[in-house]
């Protein structure tokens, strides 16, 4: 059952609205302007919410992962706000919009779970403005490794810490050779 796969309260929700999806890397999972009909929970792989900025750069505003859900703010919008791409090969469970506002009407319980699931997702997120809020790259980095950011490779990486990659290997030499961190491995590094 779908429903297994789910956290609270989106366990709660109609199996017949659930759908298992499953995306390569670089697969769009939906674009900018689209109409929104689900909230995604993503079970296996990575998903970035993204924007292009006016100069043509593209932007990852979050990262979602295994056990994060994402396009929560589609249940109040006609249209999503961002672009989802699949970072790797990736499988969602797509919750249609119209099961949960049938749900959120339907019990206050749900909708404390839901908003107390939400809030945890935005501590996470404030979490990284203040991450990227930091001047200096090296710190930076530092702090991102310390918050376990680096878990794919060095260009994704860089895109979730807003520093070109050659910027982010040049610090990362840099902290490794003040003893600060430790190279485990290729594109791994683990603070002292």
């Amino acid at each position: 059952m779908l429903r297994d796969l789910l956290p609270e309260p989106f366990n709660q929700l109609d199996e017949q609205r659930l759908f298992l999806k499953e995306f390569e890397a670089g697969e769009t999972l939906f674009l900018e302007g689209d109409r929104s009909q689900a909230v995604f929970f993503v079970q296996h792989g990575a998903v970035d919410l993204n924007r292009v900025s006016a100069s043509g750069h593209r932007v990852v505003i979050f990262r979602a992962r295994a056990g994060d859900t994402f396009a929560e703010a589609s249940l109040f919008s006609e249209t999503y706000h961002c672009s989802a791409q699949a970072v790797s090969k990736t499988l969602v469970v797509e919750c249609q919009k119209s099961e949960l506002l049938k749900r959120m009407e339907a019990s206050l319980e749900f909708n404390k779970d839901l908003a107390k699931r939400f809030a945890t997702q935005v501590l996470l997120i404030r979490r990284r403005v203040e991450l990227l809020s930091i001047r200096a790259a090296d710190e930076r980095i530092l702090v991102a490794l310390k918050d376990g950011l680096l878990v794919d490779n060095i260009q994704s990486f860089s895109e979730q810490i807003g520093l070109a990659p050659e910027t982010v290997y040049r610090n990362l030499k840099k902290l490794s050779d003040s003893g600060v961190v430790v190279k485990t491995a290729r594109g791994e590094y683990q603070c002292l």
